[in-house]
C-alpha cells in the first residue's frame, strides 16, 4: 500500500467502544486519507469474526495475528483494537513508526456503548484494569481536541468580519438609537458579548433601570468599551467576566465626569476607545491625556473614524484628545463592517509557508493595525527586527513564519503579549517545543497559529480546547477543509495529473487538491475513494477497462471506446466518462496543424484503454487507421501514434517524413521519439494530450459536484 502524502501514520488507540473507528472514518473523509480498522482487517484476512477467532483459536493466537497484521499495514490512519498495544513490542513498533493518540472517554459512555453493542465484545469493558496503561501514552484526544493531518492549503478564503470594526459600529449605532445590523452566522463570541451588553443596556434604558448585568464573556474589548459607556449613561453595571478576562488589567468606573482623564498609553488602547465613545455623552467637556506613549494607535484611529461617521467631533492634542460634551450620535445609515485583517494574518502566514490561498474581501485602505501583516512577513523573511507593539495580534502568525523558515527575525514591542488571553510569548514557545500536542491555553490565536505551523510538519497534530477559535473566527476549522480528487493506476511511478489539476485549482482559487494514489487493483482504488470522500478520480493504466464493471452509469462515449479514464462520485454512485478521445483529438490536431485528418494514413501502436480512445478519435477525425499490436510496423504511414508504455517498434527504420506522437510524457523525449527525431521526424510527447484531457476531467468533476 503506497500513499502520496508523507505524514506519519496516525494510530488511534483507547478502550473498547471509545470511538476509534468512528473517529478514523471522520478524519479520513475530512482530510482525504485512507483508514483501516485493525480488527476489521483481521476479520477480512482470517474469514472469522473476532468472537469466532477467540472461541476457535484462543486469545493468544488472536494476539499473534493482531501483531502480524499491525506490522503489515501501511495506512495513514489505523484504528487499533482496545488491547493492541499491551504487547510492549507492538507499542514500540507503533510509537517508532507513527503517532499514537489515545481517546479519552468516560466510563459511563463506554459502558453504554458496549451495552448497545449487545455485549458482543469478547473482552468486554477493560477500561478499569487498563486505565494506567492508557494513561501512560503521551498523546490523548479529548472531546474538545482537534486532530490535524498536515497538508498545504489551497483555495479562496474570505476572513470573518473584523470584530474590532464591528464592535465599534454596533456601539455607535446603539448610541445613535439606530437599528443594529442583523447578526451574521459567522460572527464570533466576542461580538456576541457586545450584542448581549447592548441588549442589556437598551433594556435598562427603556425600563428606566439604574443598573444592569453585562455579560462580557471573555471579550476584553467589550468590557473596556462598556465600562465607561454604562457610567456615562447613568447605569451601574455589574460585569460578568469569564476565562482569563478577570485577571486582565481593568479601569473601574463609578460614574463618569468631564474634565481631565489621565491614561497610560502602553497598556491597552481599548481603555482609550471606551472613553472616546463615552465622554461625548456627558454634559461637560473632557480631555484624555496620556502619561506614556500611546501604542496600538491604529485601533484608536479606527475608533476616531467611526465616531466621525456618526457625527462626533474629537480634537487631537499633542498629549491626547479633547472631547466636547453633550454631543449626539447620528446614524449615517448602514455601514458594512470590514473583513478582519487579524484573522487573515494566519492565511498570509500559510502562504508564506507554501500554501496557495487566495484571501478575498480585505480592504487595503483599512485602518486596522493588523493590515501590515504582508509587510511584516517580508521583514521576518529577511531576518529583520519587527516591532509588533502596534499590532500584537499579528505576533503568533509572524512567530510561526519565523520558526518554520528559520528566519531568525527579532521581535520587539512584545510586552503586552503577556496580558492577552494567554501569555502569548510563552504560549508560542510551548507550541514550538511540542508542535504535535498543543495546549493553546484556551487562546484562539495560539490555536490558529499552531494549525498553520502544522502545515509544515510530517506528523499528525492534536490541538486541545479547539473551540476557543470561536472567540474571533468560528469558521476557522472549516476553512481547512478541501475537496479531494485523485489519480490512480499502477505502478504510477510518475504522473503529472496532480500538477495540472492543482495548478487549475489554485488559479481558480478552489478549495480542492488532487493527489496520486497508486493502487494495484481498481477495487483498492475505489475503496480509498469511498473512505476518503474522493469527489472525482482520474484512472490510468491498467485500470481503465476493469473499472467499468464497478460503475453505476457509463457515458455513451466511454462505452463506445470501451474504457473509462474519469470517475465522478456523487450521491453514493459512481459515474464513468472518457476524456482521452477529446484530449487526444485536440492535441493531435495542434501537432499535425490540421483541422481534420481526412485521408491521412495513421499507424496506432497498442490496443489498451488509451489506444481505444485514440482509435475512436482518429476515426472521427477521418483518418485511415491501422492498429499494430505485437507485430512489426510496416512502412507508408504519415502519422505514427504510440499508445504503449514502451517503444514497441525498435526494429523500425524511420524515413524522416513521419509525424510521431508518443502518448508517454516521461521522459520528455522518449526512446521512440529520440530515434524518430534522429531521422528528421517531427515529434511530440503526450503531455499536450494529458493537459487537454485533464481540462475535460476538471469540467466533469466540477459540474457534477457543484464546486466553484
Amino acid at each position: 500500500m503506497v500513499y502520496f502524502l508523507a505524514v506519519k501514520t496516525l494510530y488511534l488507540y483507547g478502550p473498547p467502544a471509545s470511538g476509534k473507528s468512528t473517529l478514523a472514518k471522520s478524519l479520513a473523509k475530512e482530510f482525504g486519507r485512507m483508514y483501516v480498522d485493525l480488527d476489521e482487517e483481521i476479520v477480512r484476512r482470517v474469514g472469522l469474526t473476532i468472537p469466532e477467532i477467540f472461541k476457535s483459536k484462543g486469545e493468544a493466537e488472536f494476539r499473534r495475528i493482531e501483531s502480524e497484521t499491525l506490522r503489515e499495514l501501511n495506512y495513514p490512519i489505523v484504528a487499533l483494537g482496545g488491547g493492541t498495544l499491551l504487547d510492549p513490542a507492538n507499542r514500540a513498533f507503533a510509537e517508532e513508526n507513527g503517532f499514537v493518540a489515545v481517546l479519552d472517554v468516560d466510563d459511563a459512555t463506554i459502558a453504554a456503548r458496549i451495552a448497545a453493542d449487545g455485549n458482543t465484545r469478547p473482552l468486554g469493558d477493560k477500561l478499569a484494569e487498563r486505565r494506567a496503561h492508557y494513561a501512560s501514552f503521551a498523546h490523548h484526544v479529548k472531546s474538545d481536541s482537534k486532530i490535524l493531518l498536515p497538508r498545504k492549503l489551497r483555495g479562496a478564503i474570505t476572513p470573518p468580519v473584523s470584530k474590532s470594526h464591528l464592535h465599534r459600529l454596533l456601539i455607535a449605532e446603539f448610541l445613535a438609537a439606530g437599528a443594529l445590523p442583523a447578526q451574521d452566522a459567522g460572527e464570533c463570541a466576542d461580538i456576541d458579548a457586545t450584542r448581549r451588553c447592548i441588549a442589556a443596556l437598551d433594556e435598562a434604558k427603556r425600563s428606566g433601570l439604574k443598573s444592569a448585568i453585562l455579560d462580557c464573556g471573555e471579550s476584553g474589548s467589550t468590557l473596556r468599551f462598556f465600562a465607561p459607556i454604562a457610567a456615562a449613561l447613568g447605569i451601574k453595571a455589574e460585569f460578568i467576566r469569564r476565562g482569563r478576562l478577570a485577571d486582565r488589567p481593568m479601569i473601574e468606573y463609578d460614574g463618569l465626569n468631564g474634565g481631565l482623564h489621565e491614561l497610560r498609553g502602553d497598556v491597552s488602547s481599548q481603555f482609550v476607545t471606551g472613553l472616546l465613545f463615552a465622554l461625548p455623552l456627558i454634559n461637560e467637556d473632557s480631555e484624555i491625556r496620556f502619561t506614556s506613549p500611546l501604542q496600538s494607535r491604529g485601533y484608536v484611529d479606527m475608533t476616531l473614524q467611526v465616531l466621525e461617521r456618526y457625527g462626533i467631533e474629537i480634537k487631537e492634542l499633542n498629549t491626547g484628545f479633547s472631547i466636547r460634551g453633550s454631543q449626539k450620535y447620528v446614524s449615517p445609515g448602514a455601514i458594512k463592517p470590514e473583513a478582519d485583517w487579524s484573522g487573515a494574518a494566519f492565511w498570509f502566514a500559510a502562504n508564506a509557508l507554501g500554501s496557495e490561498i487566495t484571501i478575498e474581501g480585505l480592504d487595503n485602505s483599512s485602518r486596522q493595525p493588523d493590515a501590515v501583516i504582508a509587510e511584516f512577513i517580508d521583514k521576518v523573511k529577511r531576518g529583520e527586527t519587527v516591532d509588533v507593539s502596534s499590532c500584537p495580534d499579528n505576533y503568533p502568525s509572524l512567530a510561526v513564519v519565523n520558526k518554520a523558515l528559520g528566519a531568525n527575525a527579532t521581535f520587539v514591542g512584545t510586552e503586552r503579549l503577556k496580558i492577552k488571553e494567554s501569555d502569548r510569548l510563552k504560549a508560542m514557545e510551548d507550541v514550538f517545543d511540542n508542535p504535535y500536542d498543543v495546549d493553546p491555553k484556551n487562546d484562539h490565536r495560539i490555536a490558529m497559529a499552531a494549525a498553520i505551523y502544522a502545515t509544515t510538519l510530517n506528523s499528525p497534530v492534536i490541538i486541545h480546547t479547539s473551540g476557543c477559535v470561536s472567540k474571533s473566527y468560528p469558521r476557522f476549522w472549516d476553512e481547512l477543509r478541501m475537496d479531494l480528487y485523485a489519480v490512480t493506476g499502477w505502478p504510477l511511478v510518475k504522473t503529472s495529473s496532480p500538477k495540472i489539476h492543482n495548478a487549475a485549482h489554485a488559479k481558480s482559487a478552489r478549495k480542492a487538491e488532487m493527489i496520486s494514489y497508486p493502487a494495484k487493483t481498481i477495487e483498492e482504488a475505489l475503496l480509498f475513494a469511498e473512505r476518503s470522500n474522493v469527489k472525482g478520480m482520474a484512472v490510468t493504466i491498467p485500470h481503465k477497462e476493469s473499472v467499468m464493471a464497478y460503475l453505476d452509469w457509463i457515458d455513451d462515449r466511454a462505452r463506445e471506446i470501451g474504457a473509462v479514464n474519469t470517475v465522478v462520485f456523487k450521491d453514493g454512485k459512481k459515474f464513468g466518462y472518457n476524456t482521452d478521445e477529446i484530449g487526444f483529438s485536440k492535441a493531435i490536431l495542434e501537432f499535425t496543424e490540421r483541422s481534420v485528418l481526412s485521408g491521412m494514413k495513421v499507424a496506432l501502436l497498442g490496443s489498451g484503454g488509451a489506444a481505444k480512445a485514440v482509435l475512436v478519435a482518429l476515426k472521427r477525425l477521418g483518418a485511415e487507421v491501422e492498429v499494430f499490436h505485437r507485430r512489426p510496423l510496416t512502412e507508408g504511414f504519415e502519422l505514427i501514434v504510440n499508445a504503449t508504455p514502451v517503444d514497441p517498434i525498435e526494429e523500425y527504420t524511420f524515413s524522416g517524413s513521419e509525424l510521431v506522437y508518443d502518448l508517454r510524457y516521461e521522459p520528455k523525449v522518449t526512446p521512440l521519439m529520440e530515434r524518430a527525431a534522429a531521422k528528421g521526424c517531427k515529434i511530440c510527447n503526450g503531455y499536450s494530450m494529458l493537459e487537454a484531457q485533464a481540462e475535460g476531467q476538471l469540467r466533469l468533476f466540477l459540474s457534477s459536484n457543484g464546486t466553484k
